[in-house]
């Protein structure tokens, strides 16, 4: 996924938030940041582990939505210190009466647990307080929701919004989703673009940017617009 242009800029993430109406926010915000930039953005979306090692080695430009401390665990990365939009992490349930409100509340539960691969503040989170034998990961939301409707696990936990996006689409295809409830939200965190240490020196830039579009209201604007192509 080589940059065929110096004024090409490709920026990767997972395939379940490019499928969102997250997926639809960040494409109208980086679209219009790197035209101001000179830049002509192309946005593709993997499996968030694979996203992750492509972007680690350099041979994509960038990851278009990880939360603050992402480069913590990938130092190749250099994160745009102006957050884009904030990200809910919520714990679901179809068996009533589950109430996860913070990470330590899974300790000692009999609980089987599953996560979207490549989620790392989830991973981060629960791999200390879930026994290694009842912590799960699947690949896509989807995937994950059906498990848990169909009874194969306890708990799914995921990104709100990409959650309640994926239980409308399944119900449109004859899942009964309707028993799926939020068992709690476990943390809210700054969403970030990183880029790759190669373009270190188009940070501040896209800084200065995201801040005059936030100012000028188009931020929210775009957001507004991507609700409706719902």
């Amino acid at each position: 996924v080589q940059c065929s242009a110096a004024s090409d800029i490709v920026l990767i993430g997972s395939m379940d938030t490019k499928n969102s109406f997250h997926g639809r926010w960040l494409t109208l915000i980086y679209t219009e940041a790197f035209r101001r930039l000179g830049y002509a953005l192309h946005y593709k979306g993997y499996p968030s582990a694979r996203s992750s090692r492509m972007s680690d080695s350099g041979s994509v430009d960038g990851e278009i939505n990880r939360v603050a401390s992402y480069q913590e665990a990938h130092p190749n990365m250099i994160r745009v210190n102006e957050s884009h939009f904030p990200t809910v992490l919520a714990a679901y349930a179809v068996r009533p009466g589950i109430r996860l409100n913070e990470w330590d509340d899974f300790k000692d539960k009999p609980y089987i647990v599953e996560y979207r691969r490549g989620t790392k503040i989830v991973e981060v989170g629960l791999t200390p307080v879930v026994k290694p034998e009842k912590l799960l990961t699947i690949t896509a939301t989807a995937q994950g929701l059906k498990r848990l409707i169909l009874g194969r696990v306890d708990v799914y936990v995921d990104v709100e919004d990409i959650v309640t996006e994926n239980l409308a689409r399944l119900k449109a295809v004859g899942y009964d989703g309707s028993r799926v409830y939020r068992a709690g939200i476990l943390a809210r965190d700054a969403l970030h673009l990183f880029l790759h240490k190669k373009n270190a020196a188009l940070a501040p830039k896209v800084v200065e940017v995201l801040r005059a579009m936030k100012q000028e209201g188009l931020v929210d604007q775009y957001k507004q617009r991507a609700m409706v192509n719902e």
